[in-house]
């Protein structure tokens, strides 16, 4: 015990060389302000901006304004880009395109089938259906052993086989597999054996519809050009009642749960050949979209090959009919924090006292459609990722949660323990030399079923071993709603977290000694 006491000492001692609040610091976080933050948010999130869809003007319109204030900051085009923006393709696939008929039943979008976009255009026609259990091919299980399912359509059971006391003869105990945790397994083995189709069994189909509906009936934003013969084979989940149909009409009684019960008896996979007619006819009314990133660079003093990234996503939702969902909070909130970050180490370089490490700000766009923008740039970096010490990435920060309401002297802190445990210790003491906020950990639990660690442009970084921190105050009844406005928007709460993460960063940028990565991530 006084070995590690001793240890995290050595190490505090290490990592901080402040004592006091640093003046300089204070002079530049304090241009930081209230009066600022608004008058920018007003502009990123009003109705001009037209909710700032991805690929759609609002977010054009936004990006302009972006790219201006950097240049009005100072900040110079980047010699790699050319400018401000780094473009990024995209492809957008509408919803209910799909038909599928099986024998005489012509199956209905979120009434019998669903299916989540990432296929091309295509027309399948088969005069027979292949059932093969659970669609697992495991060391102890394996539904595929002596199948030929090249060039079939296949339908499957959800989930995997159990014997009467619920006991996996997949994994050998009552914990669940990676087949039934990890959709993408069974499509992916599918794919890899011949599989045409793959219809999966979802005895769960309406509280799944009532789940996902809004994922499911949503146009599909992904990277990329299209690429003929690259896409992926369609994944449709049926409902229960239409399986049996399927089932009854090809001359099979008791419907699936017969079919799962013998398995589930011994463990022995069953295959079973159905005389029915497939045809699954797909017109995905593609459309070529583009998108880009804002970065704004500024060079470091002495260490300008190492980079501190500040990151937030300007997308929303964009419009629905009359409704305009402006995403004040989201995150238009973080945006703006950024802007103010920008400027603040802008005018802090003017005067002779830059950061000694490269500092870029970055806003991304196609967070709301998966990390998109992140994921770009990550893959396709401007700046080499082995030389990017961190990224402390923005979203959400202007309101409260019911888990805090009346008090608004929060912030959650997500990440900053993942990977490096110098990050976490100065993300500590800067916040008790300087703000005083309350850090709330909850959402940084492994186990804490809402993974928000996973769900912002962050996470493309540490998926590259780069250390992060993620400010985010929480979801409220206005998330991804028209309601997300500016007149609800807590200022004064923005403008201390915007000047803890300034304190931060300039931390970060200014120490002898880069980060040590010193956690390893967790597979």
């Amino acid at each position: 015990m006084l070995r590690g006491v001793l240890l995290v000492g050595l190490v505090l001692n290490s990592v901080f060389a402040w004592a006091q609040k640093d003046e300089l610091q204070l002079k530049y976080a304090e241009t930081i302000t209230v009066k600022d933050l608004r008058s920018r948010l007003e502009i990123i999130a009003s109705d001009d901006f037209e909710g700032r869809e991805t690929g759609q003007p609002g977010q054009k319109k936004a990006a302009e304004y972006i790219k201006e204030r950097f240049q009005e900051f100072g900040y110079q085009p980047i010699e790699k880009l050319g400018g401000y923006f780094q473009p990024f393709k995209l492809q957008l696939t509408y919803p209910d395109t799909v038909k599928l008929v099986v024998g005489n039943d012509s199956l209905e979008f979120l009434k019998d089938m669903y299916y989540f976009p990432g296929f091309g255009d295509m027309l399948i026609k088969t005069e027979n259906l292949l059932y093969l259990g659970f669609g697992i091919d495991s060391e102890k299980y394996s539904d595929y052993k002596d199948a030929k399912v090249k060039g079939r359509v296949v339908m499957i059971s959800g989930g995997e086989p159990t014997d009467k006391n619920g006991i996996s003869w997949v994994s050998g105990t009552k914990e669940k597999s990676n087949w039934t945790v990890d959709w993408a397994k069974k499509i992916e083995l599918a794919q890899t054996k011949g599989a045409k189709a793959l219809l999966v069994i979802d005895d769960n189909f309406t509280s799944s519809v009532s789940q996902f509906g809004r994922y499911i009936k949503r146009p599909d934003l992904q990277l990329g050009e299209r690429t003929e013969g690259q896409e992926g084979i369609p994944l449709i989940y049926i409902s229960s009642k239409m399986a049996n149909r399927i089932l009854n009409g090809a001359g099979i009684k008791g419907g699936h749960s017969k079919l799962e019960a013998k398995i589930n008896k011994k463990g022995d996979a069953l295959k079973q050949e159905l005389n029915v007619s497939v045809t699954i006819d797909v017109k995905k009314n593609r459309e070529e979209l583009t998108s880009e990133n804002v970065l704004g660079y500024l060079e470091g003093t002495e260490k300008p090959n190492e980079l501190v990234v500040i990151s937030s996503h300007y997308d929303h939702l964009g419009k629905k009919g009359d409704d305009i969902f402006n995403g004040a909070d989201d995150d238009g909130s973080g945006t703006t924090s950024l802007l103010e970050l920008a400027e603040a180490f802008a005018l802090a370089k003017k005067n002779g006292h830059g950061p000694k490490r490269s500092m870029l700000f970055m806003t991304v766009s196609g967070e709301e459609k998966g990390l998109l923008g992140s994921e770009f740039y990550t893959d396709n970096p401007v700046f080499p990722l082995e030389n990017t010490v961190t990224d402390l990435n923005i979203d959400m920060i202007g309101r409260i949660d019911e888990n805090h309401a009346p008090d608004s002297n929060y912030v959650y802190i997500i990440g900053s323990d993942k990977l490096s445990t110098e990050l976490h210790a100065l993300s500590e003491k800067t916040n008790e030399t300087y703000s005083g906020i309350d850090f709330d950990y909850t959402y940084n639990d492994e186990k804490d079923p809402n993974r928000f660690y996973y769900r912002s442009d962050h996470y493309n970084f540490a998926k590259n071993n780069i250390p992060v921190i993620f400010y985010f105050t929480g979801v409220h009844e206005d998330y991804h709603q028209p309601t997300d406005t500016v007149d609800k928007i807590m200022f004064q709460k923005m403008e201390k977290i915007a000047r803890l993460i300034f304190h931060t960063a300039w931390e970060i940028a200014n120490r002898d000694e880069r980060l040590k990565v010193d956690v390893m991530p967790k597979k």
